[in-house]
């Protein structure tokens, strides 16, 4: 190799030499400079729509609390404005019935569920749940034995109390 740079005239390794330094640049440059930069562009822009998410919580949380506080003071915690349908959203998927649950229908001030192939213990244990803590009636209830043991499809018609 020095053989081969000693035999190259002195223009030759100029060239070489600013060739590398070149290369040196570019490729700190794309594996360094590039991505960082990137990065706190993409961190930016999340920035700023997060701080538009602020901004739009921060000016409808005075509705949010009087609508809490006169539902709370109604006690009508499961009634109207679809908040039933909201409670069992959250019930099935905080419990792990949301997978089950193959539809969903509004009807009336409650909501009409269908599940198939799920655990009739589980299904029992959440429709309790529904009743002690959400405050909510099952009117409606029609099971059917599933294909292996212990499984079942079910419909449900949940309603305020």
């Amino acid at each position: 190799m020095n053989a081969w740079w000693a035999g190259l005239a002195s223009r030759e390794r100029v060239i070489l030499i600013a060739g590398m330094l070149v290369l040196a640049v570019l490729l700190i440059w794309l594996a360094i400079i590039e991505p960082l930069a990137d990065g706190r562009n993409s961190l930016r822009r999340e920035v700023a729509a997060l701080s538009a998410d602020h901004d739009w919580m921060q000016q409808v949380a005075p509705e949010v609390r009087r609508r809490a506080s006169s539902q709370a003071g109604a006690g009508a915690i499961g009634a109207g404005n679809g908040s039933v349908l909201t409670l069992v959203e959250v019930s099935a998927n905080a419990s792990g019935m949301r997978s089950a649950m193959t539809r969903v229908q509004p009807e009336g001030q409650g909501a009409r569920l269908w599940f198939d192939s799920v655990s009739f213990d589980a299904l029992v244990r959440w429709l309790a749940e529904l009743e002690t803590r959400q405050n909510l009636r099952i009117s409606q209830l029609a099971v059917d034995a599933g294909a292996a043991p212990g499984l079942v499809s079910a419909r449900v018609l949940v309603e305020p109390r």
